[in-house]
């Protein structure tokens, strides 16, 4: 599990970034979950961040679950029209 807490922006994604290359590189992973309950904002660079990792993902056949997120953040998600991507879907 990847726990991300504080901003995600375009000064914070490249940790966030690695932070998720390592998870998904992990020996053994069959996929990673990307705790977001403590991010409170989170722009563009993040949503970058996470769409790429998510195909990163798909593509070695791992999944990407996001976990969490903050009601900010989860409607950030769903006005980007990313909620069925990552499956957030109907989920509170």
């Amino acid at each position: 599990m990847v726990a991300v807490t504080g901003e995600v922006d375009l000064a914070t994604a490249p940790q966030l970034e690695q932070e998720l290359a390592d998870a998904l590189a992990t020996p053994g992973a069959t996929g990673v979950r990307v705790d977001l309950s403590g991010v409170e904002f989170m722009d563009s660079a993040g949503l970058r961040v996470l769409v790429a990792a998510l195909k990163s993902a798909e593509d070695a056949g791992l999944t990407l679950t996001l976990a969490a997120p903050h009601e900010r953040v989860r409607r950030i998600i769903e006005i980007t029209g990313l909620s069925e991507v990552f499956g957030l879907a109907g989920k509170a």
